[in-house]
């Protein structure tokens, strides 16, 4: 826990003008607060005996500088209704100085946080999205962020806030008188002990409710994004059985929380409690043997009920920043987390395709996720040569292989096996941002932002003139739908582009590809959840798009590669067979079967 709150604070360095802004308007409330429970007991005694007894009064003001001429009784009389009121002003410009100074302070760590979450999670690879779920990513940023920001904005401001005015009234009372102070604050070290000891308990509980959070967040958004699944399959009581068993789960873990800062302050109030009658037991005596002064004793009094704040603001926000540390190392442990895919030290840009991509002895598996022990590979040996220019297809049964294969050329992974290479460079040679630049992707689903038609074709290249994106949009025989829309190329099309039919997301997504104008491409099944009539519009833009273009076709309807210079069959994780589809018909292998398969289903079925 040290070593993150350790880490927390080193969040305020880029803001170390700002937190010492709000430091100096701490001491300055920690004197003034001093200042008034110091005049509390000769202000007292000044106007209970009508100002006879001031002697005590003006040896204070005479050792404040400025102060010293308003001595005289007569004076003094007229000033102290002004000396309060310039002690509270002072306070209150202290209290607003660093409520404002560390509420900005906590608002920009926090924002600084989120900035690199954020950047953190666009870095990392698909596997480790694999391994993650969406809910629990998005409480990082919600109830992970939420915890950091209640630590810093007033868990660390009120630590710093509250200690100096202990320290100062502390001090005070002290010089006041030191027997009754060390009487009084006895307990003061034995309070240590308690307060450790409900800290770590509180820590760990805060971790569990941390992590619970992620899962209840995982359910909702499960649930919440699919909806039509869960309504189509009558599942909606299941989904509420199932949140609200993470809902109980959270209840539970808050019940122990609440329990244990329940039981917080009455153990300090009770420390405080002992203490006090040590205090008042001897300061008793010291009254009826004459050792102490009434106005000192008033000071001191007030000394200690001005502490009574600070010291129970302290004990409450340890509590908070248990929680706050929690949700903390939980951001920390993301913004630890390596990617897998980085630039080597020695990357060197990606020069424009040229002549030919080739996976070679290529083999992959996927990282076992914790418990499953499954490594088996899902590439196997594969060695292929697209050219230039060539349109090469992949094909077979789903789980064949296909798609991982082209996540390789992306960079998605690394093969653990072989290498893929474009004109002879091996892709981890090279920088992953210009490799990716290289290659445009049309998939299966066509991921579109809630956003406006518009930037959506222009996703990547934001700063292309308006008559590009037209243009991409015409070839992509997209633009007579979008003109039928009510704001055009404005119009908003919803999250994952709700509005839009399927065939009306895959052309946008055409046009996003042809805007990007890379030499090669890939189509990830880009047709195959379409209708006849909305694929034939599809494959007319497609047919444009793959003009002059390496292409990648992964495609499980056999019907749309029939045109492919080269069909590459995929079995198990391995290249079975190649050829054009009538040289491949012909052999009777791998490939006819899967032609007889979509061809005639049923007679195939029941072929022994």
């Amino acid at each position: 826990m040290l070593a993150t709150y350790r880490r927390l604070l080193g969040t305020l360095r880029p803001h170390a003008a700002l937190f010492a802004l709000a430091f100096a308007s701490m001491v300055l409330l920690g004197a003034a607060t001093s200042a008034s429970a110091f005049l509390a007991g000769p202000l007292l005694r000044y106007l209970v005996s009508g100002g006879a007894e001031s002697a005590g009064l003006r040896q204070v003001f005479a050792r404040v500088p400025g102060v010293a001429r308003f001595v005289a009784d007569a004076r003094l009389a007229a000033a102290l209704p002004w000396l309060l009121v310039g002690v509270g002003v002072v306070r209150g410009a202290g209290y607003l100085g660093q409520f404002f100074c560390m509420g900005l302070v906590g608002q920009r760590v926090v924002a600084d946080l989120r900035r690199a979450l954020h950047a953190k999670l666009l870095g990392l690879s698909p596997s480790f999205f694999s391994a993650s779920s969406t809910g629990d990513l998005l409480s990082r940023f919600g109830s992970d962020v939420s915890a950091v920001e209640y630590a810093v904005t007033y868990g660390i401001a009120a630590y710093v806030r509250d200690t100096l005015q202990v320290a100062f009234l502390l001090a005070l009372s002290f010089v006041l008188d030191w027997r009754l102070a060390l009487f009084t604050f006895v307990a003061v070290p034995v309070t240590i002990v308690p307060v450790v000891r409900f800290a770590k308990r509180l820590k760990a509980i805060a971790s569990q409710g941390q992590e619970q959070i992620g899962r209840l967040w995982s359910a909702l958004h499960e649930a919440i994004a699919g909806v039509r699944i869960v309504q189509a399959f009558g599942m909606e009581r299941y989904e509420r059985e199932r949140f609200e068993r993470e809902n109980a789960r959270l209840l539970a873990i808050m019940r122990k929380s609440f329990l244990v800062r329940a039981a917080f302050t009455p153990t300090l109030e009770l420390l405080g409690i002992v203490a006090f009658a040590l205090g008042v037991g001897y300061a008793t005596r010291a009254i009826a043997a004459g050792t102490l002064s009434s106005d000192k004793l008033v000071s001191f009094a007030s000394t200690v009920l001005l502490m009574y704040q600070p010291l129970k603001s302290l004990g409450g926000v340890g509590q908070f920043m248990t929680q706050g540390l929690a949700g903390a190392e939980r951001l920390f442990a993301t913004l630890d987390t390596a990617p897998e895919i980085v630039d080597a030290p020695d990357a060197t840009p990606c020069p424009p395709f040229a002549r030919e991509l080739a996976f070679e002895g290529v083999g992959f598996r996927y990282r076992p996720r914790e418990g499953s022990g499954d490594d088996s590979p899902v590439v196997r040996s594969i060695s292929l040569t697209v050219k230039r220019g060539e349109v090469v297809a992949l094909v077979g049964a789903s789980g064949a292989g296909k798609t991982t294969l082209a996540s390789l050329l992306f960079r998605f992974y690394d093969p653990t096996e072989g290498r893929v290479t474009l004109d002879g460079a091996d892709l981890r040679a090279l920088t992953v941002a210009s490799v990716r630049a290289q290659i445009a992707l049309v998939a299966q689903e066509s991921f579109l932002f809630n956003d406006t038609i518009r930037a959506n074709i222009a996703y990547g290249r934001p700063d292309v003139d308006d008559a590009r994106v037209r243009e991409a949009a015409r070839a992509a025989r997209a633009e007579d739908f979008i003109l039928a829309m009510p704001r055009g190329y404005d119009t908003i099309v919803g999250e994952r582009g709700a509005t839009l039919s399927g065939g009306q997301r895959q052309r946008l997504a055409i046009a996003r590809a042809l805007l990007k104008d890379a030499p090669i491409l890939v189509l990830d099944e880009a047709t195959s959840s379409l209708d006849a009539d909305n694929e034939r519009e599809v494959q007319r833009a497609l047919a444009r798009l793959m003009e002059r273009r390496t292409t990648l076709v992964i495609a499980h309807r056999l019907s749309t590669v029939r045109h492919a210079d080269r069909i590459c069959v995929m079995a198990d994780g391995a290249l079975v067979e190649q050829g054009t589809h009538d040289a491949l018909l012909a052999r009777g292998g791998e490939y006819a079967r899967l032609c007889r398969l979509q061809l005639a289903p049923d007679a195939e079925s029941t072929n022994p």
